[in-house]
């Protein structure tokens, strides 16, 4: 599975770097990534930082937005992001934008 998800990833930025080299379509170049460390175990993980480094180098750091949701630190991944942070605390377990606690609703009305 590990192979399957690498096959993707570099099928996903090889595209996007062809369709920017184009530079015929307006793109926002951005990737969201959620749980990419699951098919990999600790050895081969670092694959995925290899990977998104050369994209990085390829389409520039300041033209290329990645947003990652992992349970593995960037460390692990062998990133080196300009920031990072850590949305699981002991009061929550990650970051769901359309979720209103109980005690808390909203009422949307329009």
């Amino acid at each position: 599975m590990a192979r399957h998800t690498l096959i993707q990833l570099c099928g996903y930025l090889g595209f996007l770097i062809m369709l920017l080299k184009e530079d015929k379509y307006p793109l926002i170049p951005m990737l969201v990534i959620d749980h990419i460390s699951k098919p990999f175990d600790h050895n081969n993980s670092k694959a995925i930082g290899k990977v998104l480094t050369s994209a990085f180098n390829t389409i520039g750091k300041e033209n290329f937005q990645v947003f990652m949701f992992d349970d593995e630190t960037y460390e692990t991944l062998d990133l080196k992001p300009d920031y990072s942070e850590n949305l699981v605390t002991e009061s929550k377990t990650g970051f769901n934008p359309f979720y209103f606690s109980s005690e808390k609703q909203v009422d949307i009305k329009e």
